[in-house]
């Protein structure tokens, strides 16, 4: 693993520490239990009216006998149907420790109490004009000032839209805000990262322009936009709280996330030609839901749930068999994927059999499922870097065979002209001289015909590596083809560059090359040319060329200059 993956593991694991620390400071109460009051709820018993009459007659007991008595603390309602229901106490309830009644889940619900005594009715929710800002939207909270005596009867009205059962129960209001804190702070940091997560995919998408990130910081934002109008934060903000409790709210931001992450994942594992045959029944099921949410914004459709969550079964069973496809195969993205989806697809299977009843809700959903969304998006930003930095050390690694020739690392010939190409206009530009060596190896059919190809081979190593070290940094190095090197010297006049040329020629020819256990003497032919007004590449090196066949013609090993007038300067032998 490279430097950058075990950066970004560090980021993940420190995520993870802050979490576990604000757990940790949320669950640490102001008082010791040694410090706070005892306190006890009293037990009570639930009965339910299938019913809703007038509150009225509720209230003065012409119902009693219609009540039907249900085991447990939990309450529930058909779909936009009012339920009331009974809570008799069965035991006795100070004031001293502030109790509060608690109703749980108050996602898309609306509850009024009547205490003893009350005429009017106490009316709480997470949206509208009767939210209680006093309290986090974990719960709802009824403050019973007077506390309870044995025999006292509160009746609860329950308006809903969610088929999920509430929890009722009694605590002191020093428990309450110990759990508010809780909520409140495991909220704050499954928000704040997947909101991280989302901006540096956006950033990066801006950087780098990869449209994985783009498709990864859509999905994120959607996926918190669901999160926070589903637990009601959405209620700080007035124009949000307006559009949250809708249910078709919740139906298009859920079903825009499924196909955001769709996008994402074709993307991710290449599936349009790794698996294409996947890609394609994907691509269906966005067909499915995009006519979902289309439908949604303008109509509530009383089956969109269970449509749109059959739809992300069948999402989610091609996830976990592309990624187990990709796994054998050995892909590496899927193993992030593997890592980071797989724990929340368990999660959606759960949550959406709790949602149709098809099995009972478990209370570690309310936090299981945010805290998953949030590791599944770091883990899988993490994945993308992984990914895009492996696919630019191909890049890499493609460019530098396409640009430097493997025997001799000069610049290949495209390379080597493209970069003649952009030196020549740049010296037009700037009025600045500009000048070419072109040479090659004297000799070199016979090298290869005596010694054979491998000692040719060899002896092109060594001359290029005893040319090149005799140039400047910024100065240009390519192999033209065969034996042929070109050198663009920037910045340099003819004289100069024939001074350079001589140099080189006296490199090689200063001393034999040895190979094999042999010395084998070599020497090079170089033409020289410098750059005229309003020339073009080709022109240039043209006159380069029939400056080398000028001193291959006057006997080899030697360096001869092309101008207006020749300039020649002779070998020393």
């Amino acid at each position: 693993m490279g430097k950058p993956w075990r950066r970004g593991w560090q980021t993940l694991w420190a995520l993870l520490a802050m979490w576990v620390a604000a757990i940790a400071s949320a669950q640490a109460p102001g008082l010791s239990s040694s410090d706070r009051p005892a306190f006890r709820a009293p037990a009570f018993s639930l009965a339910r009216l299938a019913q809703d009459p007038v509150p009225a007659r509720v209230l003065a007991g012409e119902f009693d006998g219609a009540f039907e008595a249900v085991s447990g603390s939990e309450i529930a309602a058909p779909r936009r149907q009012p339920i009331w229901w009974r809570i008799r106490v069965l035991g006795e309830l100070s004031a001293d420790a502030a109790p509060q009644l608690v109703v749980s889940r108050p996602y898309r619900r609306e509850v009024e109490l009547w205490r003893p005594g009350d005429a009017v009715p106490l009316r709480r929710s997470i949206y509208g004009p009767d939210t209680d800002f006093d309290h986090s939207t974990r719960f709802v909270v009824f403050p019973l000032p007077q506390g309870l005596r044995q025999g006292d009867v509160l009746y609860l009205r329950l308006m809903t839209v969610d088929v999920l059962p509430s929890k009722v129960t009694i605590q002191p209001l020093a428990e309450v805000h110990r759990e508010d804190m809780l909520h409140v702070g495991l909220r704050s940091v499954v928000l704040t990262a997947m909101g991280v997560a989302a901006v540096l995919a956006f950033g990066f998408w801006a950087g780098l322009r990869e449209r994985g990130y783009a498709y990864l910081g859509l999905t994120l934002v959607l996926q918190i936009l669901t999160l926070t109008a589903d637990g009601g934060e959405m209620r700080a903000v007035p124009w949000l709280s307006e559009i949250a409790p809708d249910g078709r709210t919740n139906v298009v931001l859920n079903t825009a996330a499924v196909l955001a992450s769709i996008r994402f994942l074709i993307f991710f594992l290449g599936l349009r030609t790794t698996q294409p045959r996947v890609a394609r029944i994907l691509d269906y099921c966005s067909i499915s839901l995009g006519t979902l949410l289309v439908v949604s914004v303008f109509r509530t459709w009383k089956h969109s749930a269970l449509y749109g969550n059959l739809n992300l079964l069948v999402v989610i069973a091609l996830v976990l068999y592309c990624t187990a496809v990709a796994t054998w195969r050995r892909q590496r993205e899927a193993y992030f994927l593997l890592l980071a989806w797989t724990p929340l697809m368990a999660l959606l299977v759960v949550l959406v059999g709790a949602n149709h009843q098809w099995w009972p809700e478990y209370a570690w959903l309310e936090y299981a499922f945010p805290v998953g969304l949030a590791l599944g998006g770091l883990g899988l930003l993490l994945g993308l870097t992984s990914k895009l930095q492996q696919l630019r050390r191909d890049r890499d690694t493609a460019n530098r065979l396409a640009t430097y020739d493997s025997l001799t690392g000069a610049m290949t010939r495209a390379a080597i002209s493209q970069s003649l190409r952009g030196a020549v206009d740049s010296a037009h530009r700037s009025h600045r001289p500009l000048s070419v060596v072109f040479f090659d190896i004297d000799h070199f059919k016979r090298i290869n015909d005596e010694h054979g190809h491998r000692v040719g081979d060899e002896t092109l190593r060594i001359v290029s590596l005893r040319t090149r070290n005799r140039l400047r940094a910024y100065d240009l190095f390519g192999r033209y083809g065969g034996d042929e090197v070109l050198v663009v010297l920037a910045d340099t006049q003819l004289r100069d560059a024939v001074r350079v040329a001589e140099h080189l020629r006296e490199s090689v020819s200063g001393s034999p090359l040895s190979i094999d256990g042999r010395l084998l003497p070599v020497s090079l032919s170089l033409g020289v040319a410098e750059l005229l007004p309003g020339e073009t590449p080709e022109q240039l090196l043209e006159r380069a060329d029939a400056a080398l066949y000028a001193s291959k013609s006057a006997g080899r090993d030697r360096v001869t200059g092309h101008a207006t007038e020749p300039v020649e300067t002779e070998a020393v032998s």
